[in-house]
């Protein structure tokens, strides 16, 4: 290690899991000029600031922070340079930024995940929602089909009703139309039978007056007639 030039210590019975980690500085082995000595505490004070940064993202992490010790007994400690010094620095640095980074996208993926957990319990949800409508649409379906059904029934059965009806109808017309035939031919008949009848009434009647007419004459010409015998005058 080169004079005059501040190093950071570790203590060699500390471990990493140990629940406190210690830096030590090491006092400078000679007496320096007030000019020097102000630049080393300025170069001391950044280097001390730059290890509270340190320490600040390390308690921003959850984990304990770094305690700076100065020491001259340096026996017990691990002495690093400045160079091994600002190499830890900026590995812890590093270190911490990586963490954050990993950190930022573990709690982006647990915010995907979520979201792709809501979304698929949304189409979870709306599948379950278009299959009881499917269900519901399906058992209207059903009853619509069996509403047609009945209704193709009742409609077969009516025509069937209607048909059997116009049958009725149809012979009953037949039989009408027989009936109505065979009073047609017995008034032709009858007429027949009246026209006869009123010939035979004529002609009858025409002999009943041929033998009036007769008659008178007879008794006309007997009137007429001078009684010779007992008979004709009587």
């Amino acid at each position: 290690m080169t004079e005059a030039t501040h190093t950071f210590l570790l203590p060699t019975s500390t471990s990493f899991d140990s629940t406190k980690k210690i830096v030590s500085t090491a006092a400078p082995k000679a007496q320096e000029s007030s000019k020097s000595s102000d630049g080393l505490m300025t170069e001391k004070q950044r280097e001390e600031a730059e290890w509270e940064s340190i320490n600040v993202l390390l308690l921003m992490h959850g984990l304990k922070p770094l305690s700076l010790v100065e020491r001259t007994d340096t026996k017990d400690l691990i002495i690093f340079d400045k160079q091994s010094s600002q190499r830890m620095r900026e590995n812890l640095k590093t270190l911490m930024e990586e963490t954050s980074r990993q950190q930022n996208m573990i709690q982006e993926l647990i915010e995907t995940n979520k979201q792709l957990k809501n979304e698929l319990q949304l189409q979870h949800s709306r599948a379950a929602d278009q299959e009881q409508r499917a269900n519901d649409l399906e058992q209207i379906m059903e009853s619509v089909k069996s509403k047609i059904g009945e209704m193709e029934d009742e409609s077969l059965n009516r025509v069937c009703q209607q048909q059997n009806k116009i049958k009725e109808l149809q012979k009953e017309h037949k039989a009408l139309q027989a009936k109505c035939e065979h009073y047609k031919k017995k008034r032709m008949e009858q007429q027949e039978t009246i026209a006869s009848l009123q010939k035979d009434i004529c002609r009858l009647t025409k002999e009943d007056e041929e033998r009036i007419i007769t008659q008178n004459r007879v008794f006309s010409y007997l009137c007429k007639r001078v009684p010779h015998t007992i008979l004709d005058r009587q």
